[in-house]
């Protein structure tokens, strides 16, 4: 067998399917969604109802967003996790070498770092809604 064979046998053990590009950009996809569903629906009501209209049915719905958004990002770092956790063979975290195990928990590191981001993201984006009483 070859050593690279070997290489790639043993990150198929290690990682299994490892860490693609759709996995390090679900999470900040499902901010940006959340981002445009907030805005978009928030300012659709305040035009219709006016500046004086109490925002409960929007904040409602600002909610209920927000909730599938941090359910969804809560996935991927699960998922990811468990993709980072069995890259670790021996808790060295430095990338040295050029090889596709330190690849895969690499990636897998930088994902799980833009889902911590994305949550902080989505939560920011919440907390107007949740002080303010009208559309002013």
């Amino acid at each position: 067998m070859s050593e690279q064979d070997h290489v790639t046998k043993e990150v198929r053990r290690e990682t299994g399917s490892g860490t693609d590009l759709w996995s390090v950009i679900i999470s900040p996809t499902i901010w940006a969604l959340h981002f445009l569903a907030c805005y978009v629906a928030a300012a659709i009501y305040c035009e219709k109802l006016g500046r004086d209209a109490p925002l409960g049915d929007i904040r409602t719905l600002v909610i209920v967003v927000t909730v599938l958004a941090l359910g969804g990002i809560f996935w991927s770092s699960i998922r990811l996790w468990r993709v980072h956790d069995r890259s670790l063979t021996d808790d060295d975290f430095e990338y040295e070498h050029n090889t596709p195990e330190e690849r895969h928990r690499f990636l897998s590191h930088v994902a799980l770092m833009l889902c911590v981001l994305s949550a902080v993201a989505v939560i920011y984006v919440t907390i107007p809604m949740l002080y303010l009483e009208t559309c002013r």
